[in-house]
């Protein structure tokens, strides 16, 4: 189809403009295909219509003159260094141009000359502007025809205006492959412009209002490309897997368990059980988040389903995603599961060999019933005798694919997924739009605050290491976390390594440890082991512990160059203190700061809510950052802002969801269903 035309690479087209260099330099900005090139918007106009008499003209701003050339002349200035100076004058007033080191000018701007100049007014001992853009009256118009101008990003050897000539090039030979992608019923009830005439006044808009309706149409576009990759394999999933089990409902291990906890489930902890219960109940096949801020029992929560299928004669598993984090779910689970006979079992890249050969033997013989591992677990070689539930810890690492490829290992493919980096609820819906949503917002009883403190000099800091001396004696443990393990020539930052010299001689006579990524699984869970015995009080870290590790005796985390962190980071690393009985502190280290960065750690100073938190990050940072970002599909949202465009984001799923209803999840618009595909599976396009 020609419409495969739009995936050829740049190399293999003739445009006038774009030569093998060219090419190279859209390469580098990852324009790579015809379609990356009609895609690739502009990131800000340049708006020329303010034509302006010249006494009206005022400093700072863009202008559009025309007048007639008064005066001319042409100085040499030092280094060689000429300038060309020319006044133009209208029946208003005069202004001043200037032009540096331009051989041409002086040929082409003449006394008595109509002109029409464009460029920046600035105010020196008059009214000026240097270097304007220039064309003769007599010989054509300033622009031809548009007079809002693209601004691309670009590299500083690819200039705007070729850039602009190549993309007017591309869209005049091959706009007309661009055929439509979204509904008829939605272009029509939204008063769409067609995807050819959108991508032209995109690019090149003949105004105001054309431009703004060409944004508006791709903004809409991208939400419903995801939203239909998303919820398109949430209904083929629902629809595949209806009522196809029953689950005899037993729950004696469950009570039991419950009965032996030393606390009393929290009521939003119930409130979820319920919810997943309920479904699982019915036959429905499970496909929930379970959203949730720091230490809210989150875990507890998915041990208590894994237990219930269990019991039903049915697997669990467990993906985490590092192997320190899920070695820490191994040991957590085993105690948990200590008096119920249940068979837990580790499966991480680190388990080679025979003793490998053994446990996938014994997971495909039902031997085992829980297995916890990191995405290790997606590998082809592990099958599961009767997979019937799936945990995925810390959702945000993880994405549609990855939990695809696990669920396809199950008979039922029921899923949970967990995660600690707390959004709107009604944000989260349309993001994790093939999930359903269980929020846990109610911490458990008796948790205390965790007091955080800002340390901005070092007085506060001499404070705070006794302090840290003072916990230590009474028998509580700390950690101190750097954004980097090795010191760097270019950040002024404390790495983890000078960090552990620093606090060994500060703290001597103490046991010290450290732990950063490069070291091996080995040696770091062997750390992690001791730390967690309490065979150490002070633990020297990157952010490897940033989360799911749970050593309730530990009480002080210390963050070093805090400003180097973003609010949820921050939040999550906050959040491996507080976890016992003892009242916790987090110190958040910070001499060198930014506007941004002070707002960071104020927020972190006054609030310990993670929704707070998650709102105020979410306005702070790019959103990709928050969600992951090839993993959630949020960062392709180029034209989108997840927060100021919510509704139409919401709008778009409801849209979504009822077109698969209506059409029983089949897509009939080909072009629709490559770009979908493509935007999945790594730009391959679906037509052939």
């Amino acid at each position: 189809m020609t419409y495969n035309l739009l995936f050829k690479n740049l190399d293999e087209l003739k445009i006038k403009g774009l030569g093998k260099a060219n090419v190279s330099k859209l390469n580098k900005l990852n324009v790579r295909t015809l379609y990356d090139l009609l895609y690739f918007f502009p990131r800000a106009y340049e708006d020329r219509s303010n034509s302006k008499n010249i006494s009206e003209v005022l400093p700072d701003e863009f202008v559009v003159l025309k007048g007639k050339i008064l005066k001319a002349s042409n100085n040499y200035i030092k280094g060689g260094r000429y300038m060309y100076r020319a006044w133009l004058g209208d029946d208003t007033g005069v202004i001043e141009l200037t032009w540096f080191n331009n051989r041409f000018v002086q040929k082409n701007i003449k006394i008595g000359d109509e002109m029409i100049v464009y460029g920046k007014a600035k105010k020196g001992m008059r009214m000026q502007i240097v270097n304007p853009e220039y064309k003769n009256v007599s010989v054509a118009s300033l622009l031809p025809g548009n007079q809002i101008l693209p601004i691309y990003s670009s590299t500083s050897s690819l200039k705007q205006g070729d850039l602009r000539k190549i993309i007017h090039e591309a869209i005049l030979n091959f706009g007309y492959l661009l055929e439509e992608n979204l509904p008829d019923e939605l272009m029509k009830k939204e008063g769409l412009l067609p995807r050819k005439d959108a991508v032209i006044n995109v690019h090149f808009p003949e105004n105001e209002q054309l431009k703004q309706k060409a944004l508006r149409r791709f903004m809409l576009e991208e939400i419903f490309l995801l939203e239909m990759g998303i919820l398109q394999s949430r209904f083929e999933v629902d629809k595949a897997n209806k009522g196809l089990y029953k689950i005899e409902n037993n729950k004696e291990l469950v009570k039991q368990f419950i009965r032996e906890l030393p606390y009393e489930l929290t009521r939003a902890q119930k409130k979820v059980i319920k919810e997943i219960y309920n479904e699982l109940v019915k036959g429905k096949i499970l496909n929930r988040l379970i959203q949730g801020d720091v230490g809210s029992g989150k875990t507890i929560v998915s041990l208590i389903m894994l237990l219930y299928m269990v019991e039903n004669n049915y697997q669990g598993a467990i993906m985490a995603p590092t192997e320190i984090l899920a070695t820490q779910h191994y040991l957590g689970i085993v105690d948990e599961f200590n008096n119920l006979n249940v068979r837990v079992e580790l499966l991480t890249g680190s388990v080679k060999g025979k003793k490998r050969e053994k446990l996938l033997k014994e997971i495909e013989a039902g031997l085992v019933d829980i297995v916890i591992g990191t995405h290790a677990l997606i590998e082809n070689d592990i099958v599961f005798h009767s997979l019937g539930l799936i945990i995925i810890d810390e959702q945000h690492r993880f994405g549609v694919v990855q939990r695809k490829l696990l669920r396809d290992k199950g008979e039922l493919a029921n899923l949970i997924v967990m995660s600690a980096t707390p959004i709107p609820r009604s944000l989260a819906l349309t993001i994790y739009g093939d999930l359903d949503v269980s929020v846990i917002d109610e911490l458990p009883a008796g948790r205390k605050q965790i007091k955080t403190k800002w340390i901005k000099d070092q007085e506060e800091k001499n404070k705070m290491y006794d302090f840290i001396k003072e916990k230590i004696r009474e028998g509580r443990q700390v950690y101190v976390v750097s954004p980097l393990i090795e010191e760097s020539e270019t950040l002024n930052v404390k790495s983890a390594e000078s960090t552990f010299e620093e606090y060994s001689e500060i703290f001597k006579g103490m046991e010290i440890a450290l732990i950063h990524g490069r070291m091996k699984n080995k040696d770091k869970q062997e750390v992690m082991e001791k730390f967690r015995k309490g065979n150490l009080n002070i633990l020297v870290s990157t952010t490897v512990i940033e989360v799911g590790v749970n050593v309730p005796n530990a009480t002080i985390m210390v963050i070093r160059d805090a400003q180097r962190f973003g609010l949820s980071s921050l939040h999550q690393l906050r959040g491996r203190v507080g976890r016992g009985e003892y009242r916790s502190y987090c110190f958040l280290e910070s001499e060198t700061i930014n506007e941004i960065s002070e707002k960071r750690l104020e927020i972190m100073e006054n609030t310990i809510d993670g929704f707070k938190i998650a709102e105020e990050d979410l306005k702070l940072r790019n959103s990709g950052e928050i969600f992951g970002t090839k993993q959630s599909g949020v960062s392709d949202l180029l034209l989108t802002d997840i927060i100021k465009n919510i509704k139409e984001i919401k709008y778009i799923r409801d849209f979504v969801l009822k077109y698969l209803e209506e059409n029983n999840g089949h897509v009939e618009n080909e072009y629709l269903k490559s770009d979908v595909y493509r935007k999945f599976h790594d730009g391959e396009s679906l037509i052939k």
